[in-house]
């Protein structure tokens, strides 16, 4: 059984060699390689289409391919002892994903799921291992593009620790506004339910219960307006005023995730 249908060009579609190329254009895993070198790499892509709910791998697999994403989009997450899943971040088109480096046989490290149906540049596994041996500075560029990810990294620790619980599910709904929501009539942004709750609250460290006993107050105020479907933010200026309240540095940690290593949206 095919795990997935690879697309050839289309009328009116890019060509994608020009599609892959695009892809790596201020991606720093390619900051450091010569444009010859994102030439050669572009030759060796596929377009593959993914649709939503695919697992695109499992902790422990071997890793295949890395892939670049035109549309759609993909949830990384580990698994923990009790069987939660812990999301650790979600690559908007324009990301590039998994994180792995070059060796001879490597694994995933985490797990992949499809959130969307997406469209994906497939770079099969042995052809980055001789990139990297053609153009060492890729490695470099994976140094600094992992390095990015320590203002992430580091706010996220600073806001499940030292925050409450209001302050992280307000960043929350603001990064995933950021990530895929959808702007609508007077300033509304729609966020579609991807996450239940109760994913919601393993990512914010809290309950269900509590989490929705949030959104309910939340509701009332016409701050946002929350259901099965999703939430929609009716007021983003008291909603960024609830994510502020105990000091946390917002915009900086929005910028961590958004339009630098994970993606552009």
């Amino acid at each position: 059984m095919r795990l997935f249908r690879s697309k050839t060009d289309e009328p009116g579609q890019k060509p994608v060699q020009e599609l892959a190329q695009d892809l790596m254009r201020g991606w720093k895993w390619f900051a450091f390689v010569p444009p010859e070198a994102q030439q050669w790499l572009a030759r060796h892509a596929t377009l593959r289409e993914m649709p939503r709910g695919r697992t695109v791998y499992v902790s422990g697999d071997p890793a295949t391919h890395v892939y670049a994403v035109i549309s759609g989009v993909f949830r990384i997450y580990l698994t923990s002892p009790r069987g939660d899943e812990i999301t650790l971040e979600e690559v908007v088109p324009g990301g590039w994903f998994p994180h792995t480096v070059p060796v001879e046989r490597p694994t995933y490290v985490l797990n992949c799921v499809c959130q969307a149906d997406a469209v994906v540049a497939a770079f099969p596994q042995p052809v980055l291992q001789e990139f990297a041996q053609r153009w060492p500075g890729y490695y470099r560029g994976l140094y600094h593009e992992f390095a990015d990810r320590a203002t992430a990294i580091l706010g996220r620790i600073e806001l499940l620790s030292l925050h409450n619980l209001n302050v992280r599910l307000a960043v929350y709904l603001l990064r995933m506004a950021r990530l895929r929501g959808v702007k609508q009539r007077g300033g509304v942004i729609w966020i579609p339910a991807d996450d239940s709750q109760a994913e919601v609250g393993s990512r914010v460290a809290g309950t269900r219960q509590r989490v929705n006993s949030i959104l309910n107050t939340w509701s009332k105020k016409g701050i946002i307006e929350s259901g099965k479907e999703g939430t929609r933010i009716l007021d983003l200026a008291r909603l960024t005023a609830e994510a502020k309240k105990s000091g946390f540095e917002l915009e900086e940690y929005l910028a961590g995730w958004h339009g630098g290593w994970q993606g552009k949206k």
